[in-house]
């Protein structure tokens, strides 16, 4: 209301790709309500999409999706208003796997202001994808989350809470302290505007956390020097502190003994894997938003000291991970040991072992090569500029300052997801040259991530020696 046109808001890629597999899901919901009818107008013709609706419910549809009603100077629009008996059941649907406290609420609200305009609600439901459910059709895609007694409770509630958004809207521009609000339910887009960035706040405490940043807010600790002497904490949070303090790194002496499993006499391999998480699954076997790897980059250091690099990039909507399981047994059959940054690589290829079993003894034995580089870092390193976190990208330019993301076009895994789904399952709307480039980045990317490992493993030896 105060800055609309604020950059915060408008959507990214991850956002548009969130937004656009919500509406795949609300389209195939539909799909369960024969004879429903869509009031398919723009949200801002109101006064249209309201006689609409008032249309089909005297014509006795039944079902009307985005059913639009206006009550107490409060808009809504119903996914799902299905007609039983005397009365009307609402249902909204949503696109997560597990029906959630923050959707009680939205759901009062329409109830509220559907019941004002003189529509029986009886009953109302949240629609939410099944966690059971597996491609092709294992299951039913959706699962019926019964919330009417939530709302019931809920309703008195709403009055009071339209008029404090209303007086909330007519002021000026809030004023409000940071607190777990800024986290939950979903995370503030404008939390850089009112958090520090100091590297000091409590907030980059290692491991801290929403729910403890907030605690330590409320009891007056906006800095990590402000940290009473006896707090209770944790040995990498007492690294962080005396490193913070001393303004240097902290190298724990155990850090090479952790290191020797990667010396190896022969080869080192590194892997890395980006994946794709739909709504609505995609491949043989595939879970609501479960991550099923569809690229990977693998480094190894040969004999000579040398390093080759092995690289695999799916193409077309068809299941990639027969093809990528068999270029990574390939790439990684002569690997003593493989290195990778936290446990998401041998999660992913747990799951390869289920989505291609004729291959299931190969990646059985790569697993057993696995070592995770993340422990090794979290429990012998910090330096004063990981700022409490320990992902690659924040502890790689303190540790190795000469190698940094800076010069690519894909710097997050996130936006790496949505690219790589885009190039799989709607490449005939992208031009061809668009669809070369992101290729072209996406590989860059994940080589990157691979090669920052051989220089993180480099960058720890010599400080083992040293």
């Amino acid at each position: 209301m105060h800055d609309p046109d604020a950059i915060e808001l408008q959507p990214d890629k991850v956002l548009r790709d969130l937004f656009d597999q919500g509406r795949q899901v609300g389209e195939v919901a539909r799909t369960r309500y024969p004879g429903g009818v869509l009031i398919d107008l723009p949200h801002d013709a109101r006064a249209e999409r309201v006689a609409a609706t008032r249309k089909l419910l005297d014509a006795g549809a039944p079902a009307i999706f985005e059913a639009t009603f206006i009550a107490d100077d409060t808009f809504v629009a119903i996914d799902v208003l299905e007609k039983q008996g005397d009365g009307y059941h609402l249902t909204e649907v949503k696109s997560s796997s597990s029906q959630k406290d923050q959707h009680i609420a939205d759901v009062a609200i329409q109830a509220r202001v559907a019941a004002a305009c003189g529509v029986n609600i009886t009953a109302a439901a949240v629609l939410h994808l099944n966690k059971q459910f597996r491609n092709p059709d294992t299951g039913d895609l959706f699962q019926r989350s019964d919330v009417t007694a939530p709302v019931v409770a809920f309703l008195p509630s709403v009055p009071d809470e339209i008029d404090r958004q209303r007086t909330m809207l007519a002021g000026p521009l809030p004023d409000v302290a940071v607190g777990l609000h800024c986290f939950e339910p979903y995370e503030c887009p404008f939390m850089s505007r009112c958090w520090p960035d100091t590297p000091d706040h409590i907030r980059h405490l290692a491991g801290v956390g929403p729910k403890r940043t907030a605690a330590y807010l409320a009891r007056g600790i906006t800095s990590i020097k402000d940290l009473p002497a006896k707090e209770k904490l944790n040995f990498t949070q007492r690294r962080q502190l005396k490193a913070m303090a001393e303004q240097c790194i902290i190298v724990e002496p155990t850090l090479a003994r952790e290191l020797e499993p990667l010396i190896v006499p022969g080869r080192l391999g590194f892997l890395d894997f980006e994946t794709i998480a739909r709504a609505i699954p995609v491949w043989p076997g595939m879970a609501p938003w479960q991550q099923a790897a569809a690229q990977f980059s693998y480094h190894e250091r040969q004999p000579d000291g040398g390093y080759t690099h092995a690289a695999f990039l799916a193409e077309g909507p068809d299941d990639a991970r027969p093809k990528l399981a068999a270029a990574m047994v390939r790439a990684t059959a002569q690997a003593d040991r493989v290195a990778m940054y936290t446990p998401f690589e041998k999660t992913r290829i747990r799951e390869l072992q289920l989505a291609v079993p004729q291959l299931a003894a190969e990646l059985q034995a790569l697993e057993a090569k696995l070592i995770d580089l993340h422990p090794i870092v979290k429990n012998c390193v910090y330096h004063p500029d990981f700022k409490g976190s320990f992902s690659l990208k924040y502890i790689l330019t303190p540790l190795v300052p000469e190698l940094t993301y800076n010069d690519l076009m894909i710097v997050d895994g996130r936006v790496a997801s949505v690219e790589i789904a885009r190039l799989l399952f709607v490449a005939d709307k992208i031009p061809r040259q668009e669809r070369d480039r992101v290729r072209q980045d996406l590989l860059n990317y994940c080589e990157r991530d691979t090669w920052a490992m051989v220089k993180l493993v480099e960058r720890l030896r010599e400080l083992a020696t040293a």
